[in-house]
């Protein structure tokens, strides 16, 4: 059901949620030693949006003081068997108020969209080794310095300032249109409704960006995926159109969608094996609308005799960073296009999926699932395109000597 919030009722909402949990633990628990009766008061937070959050706790031990305490918080919903990430902070004593604070503010190696949600819980110690861990609880990184639209859906919940409402529908219909694809390819869909903040003004976008110095003001949508919280980002700069929303709603976003599936689901050592093109192609191939026919253009490469090897090691695989990235976009979206053609479904690349999941390595992957040796998928995929069966030759990439240090790679998004 789709419906947008008033930001009174959504801080009600919040609060309800937070009145399901514990308020305060003052008994034995199964989380504290025996030794000592803890008196715990209810934990707050709040969002100091874009300075980051503040978290407080009133906490006592009969053995003794407090000498430790430290803030623990992550990403609340994680599917069986996946890792969970943490961040740590700890905390200090506010001495007027009696309670424990600790603070998290943005920095360069972490920052947050606004409207992220995430869980976290107090480790307590006392002076006698005495320990207690408080109950997770929920929070949520608000932005209140702006007016916000939100709408939510089964799909995804939409938060948007700066824009017309009329994008959250465009957005929810793109992702309702798309969801047999996200399930057939999947198996399942996301164990999480993830959330999608939208920015209409740069200045506002650049407010949370402490990783991030760019100040070009140049027409386009740019953004970045967050898998460790479950957001998608997006800006959308220079004059509003019809067009714009369109592309953001029914090509960014659900490119974007499947990114997340892909790092829910797959191992992160097959995602660290996978090339780039498989990634970016498999997300592209998830696209409702195009700017432009991928599909023609790399036709034209391989009509043109200029189509690059396919199934061969990094870094002689199509690239998609450096001076044209798009192309490895492409390439790879053709490959994708071909197995679902070739097999007249999506159940090879369900399979392809299911394999790396499991941490089959790729190209082995790839055999499994379609019965054919690399060689022979590759002749196929370049056959229907309209290219030569066989693949060019490539001049042999240069390797530096030992004692040179290896450059590190710059990658770049979308």
């Amino acid at each position: 059901m789709r419906g947008a919030r008033a930001f009174a009722v959504w801080s009600l909402v919040l609060a309800l949620l937070a009145g399901l949990l514990p308020a305060a633990q003052a008994a034995p628990d199964p989380r504290q030693d025996s030794a000592a009766v803890w008196t715990v008061g209810t934990p707050t937070v709040k969002s100091v949006y874009p300075a980051g959050l503040i978290f407080r706790l009133h906490a006592r031990s009969s053995a003794g003081p407090i000498t430790r305490a430290r803030l623990v918080w992550y990403r609340p919903m994680l599917r069986p068997g996946a890792t969970r990430h943490i961040q740590v902070e700890e905390a200090t004593i506010d001495t007027a108020r009696g309670d424990l604070v600790a603070t998290w503010q943005p920095s360069g190696l972490l920052m947050l969209p606004p409207w992220s949600v995430l869980a976290y819980h107090w480790e307590l110690r006392d002076a006698e080794g005495n320990t207690f861990e408080t109950e997770p609880r929920i929070a949520e990184y608000a932005d209140l310095s702006r007016p916000w639209i939100r709408t939510e859906s089964d799909d995804a919940v939409v938060l948007s300032s700066d824009l017309p409402a009329a994008v959250h529908g465009l957005i929810l219909d793109a992702l309702a249109a798309q969801r047999r694809r996200y399930e057939a390819v999947w198996g399942a869909t996301l164990p999480y409704r993830p959330r999608i903040v939208l920015f209409g003004d740069y200045a506002a976008w650049l407010e949370w960006r402490t990783a991030d110095r760019t100040t070009s003001r140049t027409s386009f949508v740019v953004g970045q995926t967050f898998d460790a919280w479950g957001v998608i980002a997006q800006v959308l700069t220079g004059p509003p159109s019809d067009a714009a929303y369109r592309e953001l709603a029914y090509s960014i976003v659900l490119h974007e969608m499947e990114h997340l599936y892909q790092a829910e689901f797959l191992s992160s050592r097959r995602r660290m094996d996978v090339p780039g093109w498989f990634t970016e192609g498999d997300a592209t191939f998830f696209e409702l609308e195009q700017s432009y026919d991928y599909l023609r253009r790399v036709r034209g490469l391989a009509e043109s005799g200029a189509l690059p090897p396919l199934l061969v090691p990094l870094p002689d695989a199509p690239r998609v960073d450096g001076a044209n990235p798009r192309l490895g976009y492409d390439i790879g979206y053709s490959f994708f296009a071909w197995l679902r053609e070739s097999t007249g479904s999506l159940d090879a690349h369900r399979s392809i999926m299911a394999l790396l999941a499991d941490d089959v390595p790729f190209f082995e992957a790839l055999e499994q699932a379609l019965g054919l040796p690399t060689a022979e998928i590759e002749s196929r995929w370049r056959v229907w395109l309209g290219a030569s069966p066989a693949a060019p030759t490539l001049v042999p990439t240069w390797t530096p000597p030992p004692f040179l240090p290896t450059p590190t790679p710059m990658l770049f998004g979308r």
